[in-house]
């Protein structure tokens, strides 16, 4: 079996999000599908292990925020590698709260879904909400969605472990000036540096300052190793 076939279906990156009293959280989704017209109705793919699946739960709604292509890394980092047990996740970027109450990206989202959960599905690994959409509106509508094609192979980033398409990576041996991250499987490449945080191409890993950090996961560079 090639799973690598799988990757030849569509998807899209999100943030799937909820809010449970005074408790946010989001994590990054590209599990997610609109299954039905009349009414509209989505399903989405959340690991049981994160924080906003238990927020999903007990709301019983979930915000999507659709992620145009202009999304750096480490917004992506944040909510995807870490746990919003742990971080404050909307401390730290602009947002606003919909219909529903449910808290939506205002940057770097083309539109956003709200939607409430009519049923769910244990997949195992993952619980599988169906949710009716209840709001949906642009907030840029010029701009263009982010593929999860396009952030693997233009914007080369990973997928975390608890992610519904997570494959484990190998780096090609032979390559020159390539550093993997150690926590989440980012490879820096110095041919292409790190665009994002302001590393211009040809960068060699030595030269990036001390303060760099992974765009992916936010650790130092202390936590990478040669490829």
């Amino acid at each position: 079996m090639n799973l690598e076939a799988l990757f030849s279906l569509n998807c899209g990156m999100y943030v799937v999000a909820a809010r449970a009293g005074e408790s946010l959280g989001g994590c990054i989704v590209n599990a997610l599908v609109q299954v039905t017209a009349f009414p509209p109705q989505l399903v989405v793919s959340i690991h049981k292990d994160n924080a906003t699946c238990g927020l999903v739960e007990r709301s019983g709604y979930f915000a999507v925020s659709v992620l145009d292509q202009d999304t750096p890394l480490q917004l992506i980092g944040l909510f995807g590698f870490r746990s919003s047990r742990e971080t404050g996740k909307f401390d730290q970027v602009p947002y606003f709260f919909g219909k529903t109450g449910m808290p939506v990206l205002s940057e770097h989202t083309v539109a956003y879904v709200e939607a409430k959960v009519v049923n769910r599905l244990d997949a195992g690994t993952h619980i599988l909400f169906l949710g009716e959409v209840v709001e949906a509106e642009f907030v840029n509508p010029s701009a263009i969605p982010m593929t999860y094609a396009y952030y693997r192979d233009v914007k080369g980033g990973k997928v975390p472990r608890k992610a519904a398409t997570y494959k484990e990576e190998k780096a090609e041996p032979g390559e020159i000036e390539r550093y993997r991250c150690k926590v989440c499987g980012y490879i820096y490449d110095a041919r292409f540096g790190d665009p994002d945080s302001g590393i211009p191409a040809g960068t060699r890993f030595a030269d990036l300052p001390e303060t760099w950090v992974c765009p992916i996961c936010g650790v130092g560079k202390d936590q990478f190793e040669r490829v």
